[in-house]
């Protein structure tokens, strides 16, 4: 194809004389131009960042290279923006001018901290890993899709080989440890909080379903009585936020309806109020890939912003960007006037809604099992993939809700089960997309992560889908964080904490290993892990839970006779205590204060309070209390006969009562606030 032809596409007006030509009219085996098929953001990346940078050939084919090879958008993007700045850094350190000048003892000046000191060895390892990354896939490309009488040609814009592992760098190791240690600190943050922060979640969750329902039912309002726009509506959020929200209605130059948030009032005293917790994100206009088209000084004030909030900037600039249209994305006008109109909040509130709707889901799953990000991915509305079966043991039927899912590094399906809870909500969800859908069904979709398609082949009915598009893990880890955002939740060094899908694992592994003692053997049957070392690694103790307890482990040290027969258990020990809790709970079965989630053995040989695999129901508070009641008195008692081994037992079981307690306390709360029915009242603009 001549360049006459092409002269239309916008990435040839600004890449034509300034791109080398032969990367400039690359093309794949399907005869398609790369730069057809190349992600928008990296695109529009190259456009801002890259055009007079001396680099500009090299990352241009890079990018190609990735795209032909079927990398994923956000593993291009993240390779082109931390090379593309990290080489900034370099050249200016260094006075390089052109690419040529690059070689790799510059390189090596990098990784090992000669240059740019103030940098962070994790930035250093990630230079090296996505630079490595580099390498590979440029040389293998060009090696297998390119003519030999070519190859050299393109191969002259390789970057610089060097010849050292990163291993070799002591960067990497710090790296690492860095990372695991403040895996730790933060999966120590979070574990004690996880029923406040799912009661938390759910009651945002709510908030959201109201706003949406009246949002509605003012537009019925208006389009069936006519009336002139914008309109003007107010309504009293429930006592969690206790404020009267006042809104106008209006539309956009698309003839979209679309809210406009005015004020918020205090039901005590008429102060002003904060508004709803998504409303700072909204006006600092931190969603999506808000950097790319904003100024220095608003782009100061954002970075300014998320990392007040915990937020690394450096790694991730767009933590509320989604990849799934109509998902959390408030559309291109309304994003545009709200650029022109920085001081008034539009809301788009379906996308919102939308994306609290799949992040409260997915939060819930992973509460109730720990599942990866990739597994509770998987779920959905299949009969080979949720089942509902009935517990035969019981005198009084009990139900079992069950996922069948793929766990990381298996190839078969395994039980997931889960309370009726979930699959309500699964039935929610399903319900709004067969509305969306305008259909009886919903349609079936492709798996989007790519590691996985190779054992989920066929299209299904996924949950996570939308506009016909399977949500990836990306725009997932972004809508938890936008409906966990401004929960206070901080490591021992004061640390604002970030929740992701993988932190929430974390948690979930700690909490059990840690405050409930499972043994690691059984933590690692319910997080579905095939590697005990690698389960050893997410229950290992923080130092918070170390010196939380040294004090007890003094004051009981004289109790065990032999310490390390308590500490390493043999495969004779482990075999005993595998046969010594084989007597099973049955699956869903009635036990005190809830209902019983695990399918393997009891992990607490039926000591349940406090248990993991426990959903405490609010209908068996009486139970608790009395359970706890019980312990408070044998506390009481063994303290009088002097047993205070015995008594410090039930010291412990009125702990994790309490704790029980207070999970059902938040799940009161949030079942009462989405009962809430709200004082809504309008009036018309003058």
């Amino acid at each position: 194809m001549t360049s006459e032809i092409i002269e239309g596409r916008d990435w040839y007006e600004k890449l034509e004389g300034v791109l080398d030509k032969e990367i400039l009219f690359l093309k794949n085996v399907n005869d398609e131009y790369l730069w057809d098929i190349l992600n928008k953001q990296s695109l529009n990346y190259i456009y801002k960042n890259c055009l007079n940078r001396p680099w500009l050939n090299q990352f241009s084919l890079a990018v190609l290279c990735a795209t032909d090879r079927n990398l994923s958008p956000a593993s291009i993007n993240n390779m082109l923006s931390t090379l593309n700045a990290r080489f900034q850094d370099i050249f200016i350190s260094l006075e390089l001018n052109q690419i040529e000048d690059l070689n790799y003892t510059h390189i090596h000046l990098y990784i090992s901290g000669e240059i740019c000191k103030h940098h962070s060895d994790r930035q250093r390892q990630m230079f090296i890993s996505y630079y490595k990354s580099f390498l590979f896939n440029v040389s293998k490309w060009v090696k297998n899709r390119i003519d030999l009488e070519q190859q050299e040609y393109f191969t002259s814009f390789l970057l610089p080989e060097f010849p050292f592992d990163n291993r070799d760098y002591k960067s990497r190791g710090l790296a690492v440890t860095s990372a695991q240690k403040k895996r730790k600190d933060e999966s120590s943050a979070v574990a004690p909080l996880l029923p406040s922060i799912r009661a938390e979640c759910h009651l945002r969750w709510n908030q959201v379903k109201r706003l949406r329902e009246i949002t509605n039912e003012v537009i019925k309002k208006v389009q069936n009585e006519n009336l002139p726009l914008p309109f003007s509506f107010n309504y009293e959020e429930s006592e969690h936020l206790n404020e009267r929200l006042y809104f106008t209605l209006n539309k956009n130059l698309d003839n979209e309806f679309y809210i406009e948030f005015i004020e918020s009032k205090n039901l005590l005293d008429g102060s002003q109020g904060d508004g709803l917790w998504f409303f700072e994100i909204l006006k600092n206009r931190l969603l999506g890939a808000w950097s790319n088209l904003a100024s220095n000084k608003r782009k100061t004030e954002g970075i300014s912003f998320l990392e007040k909030w915990g937020h690394d900037t450096e790694e991730n600039i767009h933590p509320f960007q989604s990849r799934n249209p109509g998902v959390l994305t408030q559309g291109f006008i309304l994003t545009r006037s709200q650029q022109y109109n920085g001081s008034r909040l539009f809301i788009n509130v379906e996308p919102l809604y939308i994306a609290c709707m799949f992040a409260i889901f997915a939060m819930d799953i992973q509460s109730y099992s720990g599942a990866r990000i990739n597994e509770i991915l998987q779920v959905s509305y299949d009969p080979d993939c949720c089942f509902i079966t009935d517990d035969g043991k019981n005198t009084t039927t009990k139900r079992n809700y069950i996922f069948k899912l793929i766990p990381k590094g298996r190839e078969t399906e395994e039980n997931y089960y889960m309370p009726e809870s979930v699959f309500k909500s699964l039935l929610m969800i399903v319900k709004e997309l067969k509305n969306h859908y305008n259909s009886d069904t919903l349609p079936q979709v492709n798996y989007s992560i790519s590691s996985r398609k190779h054992l989920i082949s066929n299209e299904r009915k996924f949950v996570f889908q939308y506009n016909n598009q399977h949500v990836n893990q990306f725009t997932l880890n972004s809508i938890i964080r936008f409906l966990t955002h401004g929960l206070i939740i901080q490591s021992v060094e004061g640390k604002q904490v970030i929740l992701t899908t993988h932190l929430l694992r974390h948690a979930f592994a700690t909490h059990a290993a840690q405050t409930e003692k499972l043994p690691i053997d059984i933590v690692r049957q319910l997080l579905h892990q095939k590697d005990e070392s690698v389960t050893g690694y997410y229950a290992a103790p923080t130092h918070v839970q170390i010196s939380g307890t040294i004090d007890s482990l003094h004051d009981n040290w004289m109790t065990y006779i032999d310490i390390q027969q308590e500490i390493l258990r043999s495969p004779k020990e482990l075999k005993e205590i595998y046969e010594e809790y084989k007597e099973k709970v049955g699956t869903m079965s009635k036990v005190v204060g809830g209902i019983c989630t695990i399918d393997s053995v009891c992990p607490t040989k039926m000591a349940c309070m406090g248990c993991a695999a426990k959903v405490p129901q609010p209908e068996f508070r009486h139970e608790i209390e009395q359970y706890y009641a019980w312990a408070q008195e044998s506390e009481k008692r063994f303290k009088e006969l002097g047993l205070e081994l015995e008594a410090k037992k039930m010291k412990l079981a009125m702990r994790r009562t309490k704790l029980e307690l207070r999970e059902i306390d938040g799940i009161e709360m949030y079942i009462k606030d989405e009962s809430y029915e709200p004082n809504i009242q309008f009036q018309k603009e003058n």
